[in-house]
């Protein structure tokens, strides 16, 4: 009964009534803070002790928000968001950030009034018009979300151009959109971009063309762009989304931010908690992000510290045996980085990550046959992996099956045609068949899409090994 009574007073506040409700605002509303993460449980609980110690601050309540935001409580983010902006009419991040969640539920029309209203504090963020114009066009208003894109201060902007694309595609204008579109691709390189060029070139009869770029807008996820306002509710996420958030800027180089955010973590679930049967499974899984963290951060012993004192306490957590297998690689420990791989295998033998890092070491120790059979088995657990078509075909290649090579790196410039070291191998293998014309082909691709020159150097002196070769022949 309690979260329907806080839907209805969101409904209530966001539908119209004045931005002066201190009365109602004074009284915070209450979530998670019995949550089983404690992480989570005791922020919650200090940001609310804020709240009911200052209750007429604007800022407070919104911070309370942004938790419950970013945290899952949805609900109760939309009507602290509310309370927050009764409070304080003039930030524009209360509406924004309410218009956010309101749009993730479908629900366009009331987003787009919210961020109407913050488009009335601030008219000149550029982010904020973006989505006016996505949720328009969600909301079939391709005209009226072109107005929104075609904001002077947005006219180059590449989302925008993108967005504009789209709204001409929708009202039937798909000459026009592709003259936006052929450029953008070479520098909006996204896939779900390629996507809708492959749709307009498709709907134009540029079928092969077409082709092409659907290609490489396989698996496309829908285009967002920086919006650095909304990424402030990144500051209040705790607990498995914190650990999440620290896992995506340990992989985007933000290495301080990540490590800064596992410790406080480990706070809750420290080390020793990573040999215990019921509270394992994050205390060990923060442990091998640390590592990797501090391997990416140029640390490889406190690295390897930290794997070595998991697997003491864990030795049955198969990330650890994967984790420390790629350490022992880079120091060319292929023998003992396999003998870790194959236990993580034992323990965890349906995962198609540690069959393909298996075949890796292998093909590494010239095993290529015993190498080609962990990447197919790889292959049978994960279908369609682009790294996996690869690794099978160097193994082919190594083991001089050509034709077979020829076919999986075929298959790996289906799936990314402009994977430039797809394209080298492409060639080198047509060139071991005769096949020289496609295999100048392949070259020029790789070429074009930036292959290593070193790469490139070693397919030239191969062509005019068997150049050489054939003009021995026909002269003798």
């Amino acid at each position: 009964m309690r979260h329907v009574a806080v839907i209805a007073a969101g409904a209530v506040l966001f539908s119209g009534c004045s931005q002066s409700e201190p009365d109602f605002a004074a009284e915070p509303i209450v979530a998670g803070v019995g949550s089983g993460d404690t992480d989570v449980g005791e922020h919650l609980e200090g940001l609310l002790q804020s709240v009911r110690t200052v209750p007429t601050s604007g800022p407070m309540r919104g911070r309370l928000g942004m938790a419950y935001d970013v945290n899952g409580f949805r609900q109760e983010a939309i009507t602290t968001y509310r309370q927050a902006q009764s409070l304080d009419p003039k930030d524009f991040r209360w509406p924004y950030f309410a218009a956010h969640l309101i749009a993730e539920d479908g629900d366009y029309e009331h987003a787009l009034e919210l961020l109407d209203q913050a488009l009335a504090v601030d008219a000149d963020y550029a982010p904020a018009w973006l989505w006016q114009g996505a949720w328009l066009q969600e909301s079939n208003q391709p005209r009226e979300a072109m107005a929104a894109y075609q904001r002077i201060e947005l006219r180059a902007d590449p989302y925008a151009l993108f967005g504009r694309a789209q709204s001409l595609m929708a009202t039937g204008e798909v000459a026009r959109a592709l003259e936006i579109l052929n450029p953008l691709v070479e520098t909006l390189d996204h896939p779900y971009v390629h996507r809708t060029h492959g749709e307009a070139l498709r709907a134009v009869g540029r079928l092969d063309e077409a082709r092409t770029a659907m290609a490489r807008g396989r698996g496309a996820e829908p285009l967002t762009w920086p919006d650095e306002r909304r990424d402030e509710r990144y500051e209040h996420i705790r607990g498995h989304g914190s650990y999440m958030l620290a896992k995506e800027l340990s992989a985007a180089g933000r290495l301080a931010e990540a490590l800064a955010i596992l410790r406080r973590l480990q706070n809750h679930h420290p080390e020793e908690h990573c040999g215990r049967d019921e509270r394992f499974f994050l205390a060990c899984n923060l442990m091998n992000s640390m590592s990797i963290a501090y391997d990416r951060s140029g640390r490889p012993e406190e690295s390897l510290a930290t794997l070595e004192r998991g697997l003491v306490l864990n030795p049955d957590f198969a990330p650890f045996h994967l984790t420390i297998a790629n350490l022992l690689r880079a120091e060319r420990d292929l023998e003992t980085a396999l003998q870790h791989v194959e236990r993580a295998i034992e323990l965890s033998p349906n995962s198609g990550y540690a069959h393909e890092q298996r075949g890796r070491l292998l093909f590494g120790l010239d095993r290529f046959d015993t190498a080609k059979a962990a990447f197919e088995t790889a292959l049978q657990l994960e279908p369609g992996k682009r790294t996996t078509f690869f690794y099978l075909g160097l193994a082919e290649f190594e083991l001089g099956n050509y034709a077979s090579a020829i076919e999986w790196f075929q298959r790996v410039a289906k799936v990314e045609p402009r994977f430039a070291l797809g394209q080298v191998f492409l060639a080198r293998s047509l060139l071991e068949v005769g096949r020289m014309e496609e295999a100048r082909r392949a070259q020029d691709r790789a070429r074009d899409y930036g292959a290593d020159p070193t790469e490139l150097r070693r397919n030239e002196v191969r062509l005019r090994e068997l150049n050489s070769i054939h003009s021995g022949d026909s002269t003798g």
